[in-house]
């Protein structure tokens, strides 16, 4: 059996670093958005996920604002859409463990849309401060309280 010269270990080694090298530059592959873009004639009300302990504060009368200061919202058109972000965001480990509900946010497509990071569950993301409007019932239809 020959032996390998250095010559050739080291081309080996160069092609393996340079493929692992470019993989690298590739980055992680993006998931395909759980929703993706829509008109928005076709989204009538706006859905997001948010911390559940938000229900107490609603039911009681209390004012609820999302801030996509302190982060991004990502938005959907329908409460189904961002039940399946959700539960893929728990499956990927994108969001933390607990409770998390399904809201639907007061205000239309035009003043609280703006464009979403990429790589998220939906292109669209919260534009400014908004006020939960109310939750969605666990049910299996998606109504909203």
């Amino acid at each position: 059996m020959a032996r390998p010269t250095p010559g050739r270990a080291f081309t080996a080694a160069f092609a393996l670093a340079a493929a692992l090298a470019l993989t690298a530059c590739a980055g992680p592959r993006q998931p395909a958005p759980v929703q993706p873009p829509v008109s928005p004639k076709d989204c009538a009300a706006l859905y997001v996920v948010a911390p559940g302990n938000y229900i107490v504060d609603l039911a009681g009368g209390s004012a609820v604002l999302l801030d996509p200061g302190v982060r991004e919202f990502p938005l959907f058109c329908a409460p189904e859409t961002a039940a399946l972000a959700l539960a893929a965001g728990l499956d990927a480990g994108r969001l933390p463990p607990g409770d998390w509900r399904v809201y639907r946010v007061e205000g239309g497509f035009a003043d609280l849309v703006q464009e979403a990071e990429p790589g998220g569950p939906s292109p669209y993301a919260l534009a400014r401060k908004a006020r939960l409007a109310d939750w969605v019932d666990g049910n299996e239809k998606g109504e909203v309280k």
